[in-house]
């Protein structure tokens, strides 16, 4: 059975999506979703090929990889598109075809080469008129051109990229009957900086939505797979109670259900386990974890169970009973906030803070008690 089988579609938001660019006055909208719930598979695996089948040329830019050259993977993805193809050949095209240089299509129907170590800091002029050029030549105004900016609060973080974002936002601005577009991002106060900061070039130029949390069918879709691929079953409430666990994530369940296939020794729950063992070690949470107090460990347990604010009377009590000390003073708990939006798993949004990774709350959760009293 093909991987692609085990895609859960996401058919009607693709559809809300696509009507509300294509039919109704907006031209861009910003899609917030927490890190690995699927923002990405929903681009390319719904958005693009639903669009694809409608005419639509379709753009997808990562903007993750490249954070200290945004406008190289801008240049790369406008160039791939013009030279036709579907996405998900183009993508699979980007990966074999690195190389330290960029070879573009210039108007005229010249080809330029552009090393990519020149695109890094500040961007060139030549560059930004060249971006300005592909937005023109992408433009339709009867099958408008769909642009998925993918994690796009990545530009903002850097002082350098200014310059490419109030070009870009004037590329589009100019041409919002032709180009429409989706933003993407997995940090709310990112998304906030880029689209509701009143000094920022994209301030209200997108229309706010959130990735909709997977419901019941997600479960139901991957056992149908899963009993069609594997030895064994999975009972359906095990399977409804591990999810609702990992708070509907899934990357997790995903993982989870790999584990139950590839050891026959594991159960429900020892494979619960045995995933968030992996998972630690794959994305770092363990070392994250050695190198915390046991205040700033606490003050996390806090954030993973959604206490938003966790310098209040209770939290501190919370605190305390944790880390088997006194309860911290507010000075000391903001001063674990910090170091823990210092290391990029928390950020504060609207006056309260939380966590930026539902894989990481679900880890933080099931640490044991003893965990937390230790440095």
């Amino acid at each position: 059975m093909a991987k692609s089988e085990w895609h859960f579609p996401r058919r009607a938001f693709a559809e809300q999506v696509y009507s509300l660019l294509i039919d109704s006055p907006a031209s861009a909208l910003s899609l917030f979703g927490p890190r690995r719930t699927g923002k990405t598979e929903f681009l390319r695996e719904d958005l693009a090929p639903l669009a694809e089948a409608r005419k639509h040329r379709v753009v997808y830019v990562s903007l993750w990889q490249t954070v200290e050259a945004p406008i190289a993977s801008l240049l790369y993805a406008f160039d791939a598109a013009l030279r036709g193809g579907r996405l998900s050949d183009r993508l699979g095209t980007a990966m074999r075809d690195l190389s330290p240089t960029l070879k573009l299509s210039a108007p005229g129907g010249t080809e330029v080469e552009v090393d990519l170590g020149s695109l890094r800091g500040k961007p060139q002029d030549d560059h930004l008129l060249l971006l300005d050029q592909y937005c023109e030549r992408l433009a339709d105004d009867k099958h408008p051109t769909l642009l998925l900016f993918d994690e796009f609060q990545e530009v903002a973080r850097s002082p350098h990229t200014a310059p490419i974002v109030a070009a870009l936002r004037t590329s589009l601005d100019r041409r919002r009957s032709g180009l429409v577009s989706v933003f993407t991002g997995s940090s709310q106060e990112g998304l906030r900086k880029v689209f509701n900061a009143r000094e920022a070039p994209f301030y209200r130029f997108a229309t706010q939505m959130t990735l909709p949390v997977l419901d019941d069918g997600f479960v139901d879709h991957q056992l149908a797979v899963f009993r069609a691929k594997a030895r064994r079953r999975i009972e359906r409430s095990d399977a409804l109670r591990v999810f609702a666990r990992i708070e509907h994530n899934p990357l997790f369940f995903q993982q989870w259900l790999i584990a139950l296939m590839a050891h026959d020794r594991l159960t429900p729950d020892t494979a619960m386990t045995h995933v968030l063992d992996e998972l630690g070690a794959q994305f770092g949470f363990d070392r994250l974890w050695s190198g915390l107090s046991p205040l700033q460990r606490a003050t996390l347990r806090l954030l993973a169970e959604h206490i938003e604010q966790p310098y209040a009377e209770s939290s501190t009590a919370r605190l305390a009973a944790l880390t088997g000390g006194g309860a911290p003073t507010i000075d000391r708990v903001q001063t674990a906030l910090r170091r823990l939006s210092r290391l990029g798993v928390a950020e504060k949004v609207e006056r309260a803070w939380r966590l930026n990774d539902p894989l990481l709350e679900v880890w933080v959760r099931s640490r044991p008690e003893t965990d937390f009293r230790t440095g």
